[in-house]
């Protein structure tokens, strides 16, 4: 008879939730990541809303942020995640990204 041995193995699945909120409510919390990340979403947004490019990235190792944004015909959808916190996902239209873009920095 020849001895099995066995390892623990945990698999561990991030809980998902799906919530409806207002495009003003999702340009709040960005300008709060913006300030916890410093990335330069902002300028990011205006390069995807001004058709430069069809889909961006960026990230920081020394805050755990990424920011990724990509094309669709009316809007545009965004995934933000914080390392080991959570991802947001979410889709915003052109005109409110241009308006928000023209908006000057609150900080």
């Amino acid at each position: 008879m020849v001895k099995t041995e066995f390892s623990k193995v945990q698999f561990k699945k991030a809980d998902s939730t799906l919530e409806f909120t207002t495009e003003e409510y999702l340009f709040d919390t960005l300008k709060l990541i913006i300030a916890k990340s410093q990335l330069p979403i902002k300028q990011l947004l205006t390069f995807i809303n001004n058709n430069q490019v069809d889909t961006i990235s960026c990230s920081r190792d020394d805050t755990n942020y990424s920011f990724f944004a990509r094309s669709r015909s009316d809007k545009i959808s965004i995934i933000v995640k914080q390392l080991g916190e959570q991802t947001m996902e979410f889709e915003l239209s052109r005109k409110k990204i241009k308006d928000y873009a023209l908006e000057p920095p609150f900080l």
